[in-house]
């Protein structure tokens, strides 16, 4: 498909919290009530979508508004500006040939925490984890990694290939991955590598929400806590009411 270029006064908006029910016409019809709909988009199975509005003023109405589609508020604001395309996040494809790049790059403060206490068991620097990892837990042999996306910008990224379990939350001393935003939990999930299925790929991603206030989202559905639920390739995650997306990457793309 041919993606419509910008002519310079248009606007694009990054539309979060999607259900994965809703389509590109669903979200055009939402937006027309600000002004002319430039162009819509909704990428499959993703929980987020791009609206391009004619004017700036119109794009400005429709982030101070409330917008519901089925049933759900969205949360609107500014996309990244592209000089190839109006909408789509930076094609994944194109991060992917990095590969070779980013893997020499340093661990990004990704710091082990996991890693059980000889002494305390499954106390960690005064800590009780809120989980323990399971029987199966493995280092992966595959690079995966977490391209964690701010209004549509690469804020970080994430080598989780590198130690089996990668705990998300708010306190410093013992979270692999910071999520300071005030409606996350301390201990808000784990990211655990698992050896479950003994093929050649070797341990997978799951994700659990350990119990916390305000939830943990795949694709845009919340999670039932306490349940291990496997990861796969371009998965998003957020975390309560972040607007912080975490987009899951193996290396080979399968």
């Amino acid at each position: 498909m041919k993606r419509r270029r910008e002519d310079g006064t248009s606007r694009r908006l990054f539309v979060g919290n999607l259900s994965l029910e809703t389509k590109a016409e669903g979200l055009r019809a939402a937006f027309e009530r600000f002004g002319k709909v430039v162009d819509a988009h909704v990428p499959d199975d993703r929980g987020f979508g791009f609206v391009t509005l004619e004017s700036p003023a119109e794009a400005e109405a429709a982030k101070a508004a409330t917008v519901e589609v089925d049933g759900r508020r969205l949360r609107v604001s500014d996309a990244r500006q592209s000089t190839r395309h109006v909408w789509g996040r930076p094609d994944l494809e194109d991060v992917e040939e990095e590969v070779s790049v980013e893997a020499a790059k340093p661990n990004f403060g990704l710091s082990g925490a996991l890693a059980k206490d000889e002494a305390t068991g499954n106390v960690y620097k005064g800590h009780v984890l809120k989980f323990t990892e399971p029987e199966d837990a493995a280092k992966p042999r595959q690079r995966w990694r977490i391209y964690v996306f701010k209004d549509d910008k690469i804020a970080e990224t994430l080598y989780v290939h590198r130690q089996s379990a990668f705990l998300v939350g708010r306190i410093k001393e013992i979270c692999d991955v910071l999520t300071m935003h005030p409606s996350c939990s301390g201990q808000h999930a784990v990211i655990q590598f698992r050896d479950r299925h003994l093929d050649e790929d070797g341990a997978r991603p799951y994700v659990m929400d350990l119990e916390s206030t305000n939830g943990t989202f795949l694709n845009g559905d919340r999670l039932d806590p306490a349940r291990y639920v496997e990861l796969k390739h371009k998965d998003v995650l957020t975390f309560a009411s972040s607007s912080r997306e975490y987009v899951i990457i193996k290396s080979d793309g399968s």
